[in-house]
């Protein structure tokens, strides 16, 4: 059983207009919502930030917004997914999709519940005016009023 994308962020796991400097503190914050209920590890956390250095800026996968990941044996107890808005767009050296202003955080058990996840998360990364929107709204409310288009 597939468990949907927007029920997997709730409200303790959305993060409204951080000021971040850097592309690793972007990872960094996006998590913290899953390292504090234990849905990630710290190790996580470094997987993510290593894989970007590793491979590049695979993880911008539209303009403007971030999918971090890593391999599940990497440190995810549970499925779990967090989303951060930033006060100001940063760079995460991508030739064509800086800058991000919109960063998700997947944490997958395994692969069939990371490709469930991504084709839910396509629908995100190809709508620029839904995600303008997540990144105007003011509150983690209506954040999830948009996310969910709920009215």
């Amino acid at each position: 059983m597939s468990t949907a994308l927007t029920d997997l962020i709730t409200d303790d796991r959305v993060v409204i207009h951080r000021d971040v400097a850097t592309w690793q503190q972007a990872i960094a914050a996006v998590a913290e919502p899953l390292l504090a209920d234990g849905s990630i590890t710290d190790e996580y956390v470094k997987a993510m930030i290593d894989a970007v250095h590793r491979f590049g800026p695979y993880i911008v996968l539209s303009p403007h917004l971030v999918l971090a990941h890593a391999r599940p044996e990497a440190g995810v107890n549970r499925q779990a997914m967090s989303v951060m808005t930033l006060k100001h767009p940063i760079s995460f050296d991508h030739p064509e999709n800086d800058p991000v202003d919109i960063v998700f955080c997947l944490a997958a058990v395994d692969a069939d519940s990371h490709i469930q996840a991504l084709k839910e998360f396509v629908v995100i990364a190809g709508d620029r005016p839904l995600q303008e929107q997540l990144v105007a709204a003011a509150t983690v409310q209506e954040f999830q009023r948009i996310l969910r288009r709920e009215g």
